[in-house]
């Protein structure tokens, strides 16, 4: 799918898609092939692998023949409310910046692209790509540091699991999904840094960039860090809650081998007295008619004291 946007004065405005030429800003998302293998061919870049490959970034500079300068830069946007496996985590958003064109990519549609692309107002309409760029990955950054703070209440939810249920196996589950979340999104942060580095080269190479872009760049890094600060942290209690989880399952399969244990020690005296009444020789209260009575007396009471010795040595 195309969304096509023009600048009116200072002002972006959803366009025609039959005016793709002509449009200043244009967002490809989703089985755009078409359109992809033009701009592939057009600029002698491979978009698709890019895409394809959404554990990393791609950055580079780009001369044209008339001198022009270009830029060709992604990032990478977690999806962290997606489930399954771990490259379904992260979707790559590539950027091709012109002097007065904006190409943006991505595999599937981010609403939060095309929300801040319909009406956006504009405070520097000579460098409106450098602007729009900066805005949409400000926006990005935003959406996922909430959604990373997000975690923590399921981090909240893990440690309610821990103290209330039984059986660990439905929490360790859990606890998988939330270190492959970690895992994909320090990978992320660690991927748009290098991005923002090359972004920030490039842009305040400006002469004529205003301090709000340059402000804003300011901020991506600010969030950035703070982003890092948390996953380290979220990372780090979840180690700690592994190691938990993993004494406590030896905890339980502990206490069940000792109470097997126990169990077995106690059962043994009367199997030892029933034995010892079996054997073919004369014994106590054979011809007794109270005989079987008295011997399964006799069973119980040695194996109570058994049990109540045991309880007094700690062992029970």
């Amino acid at each position: 799918m195309l969304e096509t946007y023009s600048l009116t004065k200072d002002t972006l405005l959803v366009s025609s898609e039959s005016n793709i030429k002509n449009s200043s800003v244009v967002y490809v998302y989703g089985d755009e092939r078409e359109y992809i293998e033009f701009s592939e061919h057009k600029y002698d870049l491979k978009i698709g692998n890019i895409l394809t490959f959404d554990d990393q970034v791609t950055y580079d500079t780009m001369i044209d023949r008339n001198d022009e300068k270009s830029l060709l830069v992604s990032f990478l946007f977690p999806k962290i409310h997606e489930g399954g496996h771990l490259d379904n985590l992260t979707t790559s958003v590539v950027f091709l910046v012109f002097k007065n064109k904006l190409i943006i990519f991505t595999n599937q549609k981010l609403n939060s692209i095309s929300e801040l692309l319909s009406n956006m107002v504009l405070r520097d309409v000579n460098n409106f790509t450098e602007e729009v760029l900066l805005k949409i990955m400000q926006k990005d950054f935003y959406v996922m540091l909430n959604d990373l703070r997000g975690v923590k209440e399921k981090i909240d939810d893990l440690d309610s699991e821990i103290s209330t249920s039984g059986s660990l196996r439905p929490t360790f589950g859990d606890l998988l999904t939330l270190q492959k979340y970690m895992i994909a999104l320090s990978t992320t942060y660690k991927a748009n840094h290098k991005a923002l580095d090359f972004i920030k080269k490039n842009f305040t190479t400006i002469d004529d960039i205003d301090s709000s872009t340059k402000k804003i760049i300011d901020e991506l890094y600010d969030t950035s860090d703070t982003m890092d600060r948390i996953i380290l942290g979220y990372s780090q209690y979840l180690d700690n809650l592994e190691n938990m989880i993993t004494n406590m399952i030896s905890y339980q399969l502990n206490m069940i081998m000792k109470t097997l244990t126990e169990i077995s020690i106690v059962l043994t005296i009367p199997a030892i007295i029933f034995g010892f009444w079996g054997i073919n020789v004369h014994v106590p209260f054979e011809k007794s008619s109270y005989g079987v009575l008295a011997v399964l007396i006799i069973s119980a009471t040695l194996s109570l004291i058994c049990w109540l010795l045991m309880r007094r040595k700690t062992y029970l």
